[in-house]
């Protein structure tokens, strides 16, 4: 078995899980030292399928686990000198990344110039810290080491070539999550109202192409176009249609959706806390009309005790699910949502 270090969403571990089990039947997976956004993925045979998967960010291969009693630059000198690392024979370049948790009287930079000069020395390697042909990870939490070969060097989310970045998007990993949590049947139909630049519209895409018909529009028809664009830049566009479309009135476009994601503005842009109230209201509203007898909507929202409060006040929705999950630093939570009969 090869064991891996596995980075996601805070929050999605859950998903992560569950679609590592479903690409390799024999896997083992665990929460990493109870991190969050970090699971430990033990696999027997080929690994190549975690980079096609849709829920993780960094795929790290494990190659040495070590625990110290007391944590000391000569400590770790030692354990480091005796790692084997055999892919360093193949490569001109390399660098050592590290990032450390808890009390120690040394910094992660400290860590990665001991880890740069052993390995330096032990593989007569260049040290290259941007043109690297190989990510040596080696990290510390509490009196717990590990060392390991990053395989991505790019986070797995940044898989659509975007030619419009909207501001406010989220990570394509988040937008899966929140698809997975809406629980998406063949021949269903599934609307994103505020895309942006299309990044949840991109990923049901990308998962189900023409087995759902998916629709996805904005407000803003500069937003609608560059969104147009986006799924042009993929080869998604024939799998999905975009229209301008006003999210406080889907019930002028729309007479049923079964499945509704979206991320609505968290209201940074918006001065007055009543507009976004209502705003969020009126389209709460909305979806209660066009939303299918057995529909989810699937909803990412940093104002959530205002955006709960809407929601029980309605009466027209129950919220079936609901948890936090962190995306560049703050933490909005996802509401999953369907229709009181």
């Amino acid at each position: 078995m090869t064991k891996f270090l596995i980075t996601c969403d805070p929050g999605l571990e859950d998903i992560a899980e569950m679609e590592i089990k479903e690409n390799f039947s024999n896997a083992k997976v665990s929460q990493f030292f109870n991190f969050q956004g970090k699971l430990l993925v033990e696999i027997d045979g080929n690994y190549e399928k975690l980079f096609c998967l849709h829920s993780i960010h960094h795929i790290i291969k494990l190659k040495k686990e070590f625990y110290l009693e007391k944590p000391t630059m000569d400590e770790i000198r030692k354990v480091l000198e005796k790692v084997d690392i055999e892919e360093m024979e193949n490569v001109e370049t390399f660098r050592v990344t590290s990032q450390r948790y808890g009390n120690h009287e040394f910094t992660s930079i400290d860590m990665q110039k001991i880890g740069g000069e052993v390995f330096l020395e032990k593989y007569k390697k260049k040290v290259s810290l941007k043109n690297f042909d190989l990510n040596i990870r080696f990290d510390l939490i509490g009196n717990f080491g590990y060392v390991g070969i990053q395989l991505t060097k790019d986070s797995l989310y940044k898989r659509f070539k975007k030619v419009f970045h909207h501001a406010a998007a989220i990570k394509a990993t988040l937008a899966y999550g929140m698809i997975r949590l809406a629980n998406v049947k063949d021949g269903e139909s599934f609307l994103d109202p505020m895309c942006g630049s299309g990044t949840i519209a991109l990923e049901a895409a990308s998962l189900y192409k023409n087995r759902i018909k998916i629709f996805a529009g904005d407000i803003k028809e500069e937003y609608v176009e560059k969104a147009r664009e986006n799924a042009k830049a993929n080869g998604l566009e024939e799998f999905i249609e975009f229209k301008s479309m006003d999210a406080t009135k889907l019930e002028e476009y729309f007479t049923s959706i079964d499945k509704i994601v979206t991320n609505p503005p968290y209201g940074v842009k918006i001065a007055k806390r009543k507009d976004l109230r209502g705003f969020y209201w009126k389209f709460l509203e909305s979806v209660s009309k066009v939303l299918s007898k057995e529909g989810r909507a699937v909803i990412i929202n940093l104002r959530a005790d205002m955006f709960r409060n809407i929601i029980l006040r309605l009466k027209t929705f129950k919220i079936v699910h609901e948890r936090v999950v962190e995306s560049g630093g703050i933490f909005p939570h996802i509401f999953v949502l369907e229709r009181i009969q």
